[in-house]
């Protein structure tokens, strides 16, 4: 099957797995990425023509700054230019609905009569300008299929256009280690990994975690604007000699860190304008076979499933109790561990996301069906 996508994650060539899943399946795949953009620690990135594992990389340019509130303006002609170079016979969209990008790729898509399939994180329905709104619907109108990252997203969607065929499953995949970590004969070794903000939790892990009897440590890989109010919190505690800030890391040194680990903690907590809608970090846990616990805000439980503990969200005492539950039976983190890979390898792998999309592709390319459908 031949297939473009259009997508600004596809810049970084570690987020590739998933397009490379596909090649291996057969699909011909052009990725259209945006010619420059801004990585997560605000670098400029550059995106260069060629070939990544049978993946081909198709530079877009854009005008206009990328951290606009609508997202820059990706060129039309572009867009249309590589799209009939390419010949796909389906055009998926990963930038959101209402994005100017999202609205240009669907306008060319149509023009050259290529069914669009779109993609959406969104778990908060969105107060945004009348404009902005209007460009999303009609962007949703102009879908064959919908890719929902989570059930909330996919609710959503359900709600609002009820016969757009649906598909869960997240925009990246993970990629697998070939061996499962192995914790550390350390103490009870904790890890946390995300932007230093209220809304990420630390403040309460730390409270939690200095309820424990016994030895342990916490590993925060990460920075933010909350880091000084953290670190002057875990003073006051007094358990700063226990608590390592690693900073903004990158892939490769987070990726060394996963073997030190006997649990991993993702105690977010929603507000009026924010949930967690994926958690990559929580994914990447799982399937390293670390054990996880999570707060019930946003997309976490059902990342989890049941491979995963579940705590109340802003509960410290819950937090407080499972930890120690935790840090007092190995036996029951390694058993939690390995489901927590088994469900990372079965769901958010790389191969395990392109199988069921190109399900997906197939069975929306035909003409659309009368009935609600969800895959």
């Amino acid at each position: 099957m031949r297939i473009a996508i259009l997508s600004s994650a596809y810049v970084d060539p570690a987020a590739r797995g998933k397009l490379r899943a596909l090649a291996g399946l057969g699909c011909s795949v052009t990725a259209l990425v945006p010619e420059r953009w801004e990585g997560p620690d605000g670098r400029p990135l550059r995106s260069a023509w060629e070939e990544d594992g049978g993946v081909r990389v198709a530079p877009v340019p854009v005008g206009g700054s990328t951290d606009h509130p609508e997202g820059p303006r990706w060129s039309g002609r572009g867009i249309r230019k590589l799209l009939r170079e390419a010949g796909p016979e389906i055009v998926q969209i990963e930038e959101a609905p209402w994005t100017r990008a999202a609205a240009r790729a669907l306008a060319e898509a149509r023009k050259l009569k290529v069914p669009a399939v779109g993609f959406t994180a969104e778990t908060i329905p969105e107060t945004i300008p009348i404009g902005v709104s209007l460009r999303r619907r009609r962007v949703i109108r102009g879908l064959r299929g919908i890719v929902c990252a989570n059930p909330v997203a996919e609710a959503l969607i359900a709600k609002e256009h009820p016969d757009l065929p649906r598909l869960l499953a997240p925009r990246v995949g993970t990629t697998p280690p070939l061996a499962p970590a192995r914790g550390t004969q350390d103490g009870f070794v904790l890890g946390f990994s995300g932007r230093l903000v209220p809304e990420k939790g630390l403040d309460l892990l730390l409270r939690a975690a200095v309820r424990l009897a016994g030895r342990w440590s916490l590993m925060v890989s990460g920075t933010g604007p909350a880091q000084l109010e953290l670190e002057a919190l875990a003073e006051r505690l007094g358990i700063a000699s226990r608590v390592h800030w690693l900073g903004a890391q990158p892939r490769s040194e987070r990726e060394r860190i996963w073997a030190g680990l006997d649990c991993f903690v993702a105690p977010s907590r929603g507000t009026r304008r924010w949930v967690e809608t994926h958690a990559p970090s929580v994914v990447t846990a799982m399937a390293h076979g670390v054990p996880v616990i999570v707060s019930r805000s946003g997309a976490l439980p059902s990342i989890v499933g049941d491979a995963g503990i579940v705590v109340p969200e802003d509960d410290v005492s819950a937090l407080a109790d499972t930890l120690q539950r935790l840090l007092d039976a190995p036996a029951e983190r390694a058993s939690l561990g390995a489901r927590a890979r088994r469900r990372a390898l079965a769901e958010f792998s790389d191969e395990a996301v392109a199988r069921r999309l190109l399900d997906f592709w197939r069975s929306v390319a035909a003409p659309r069906a009368a009935a609600p459908q969800s895959v």
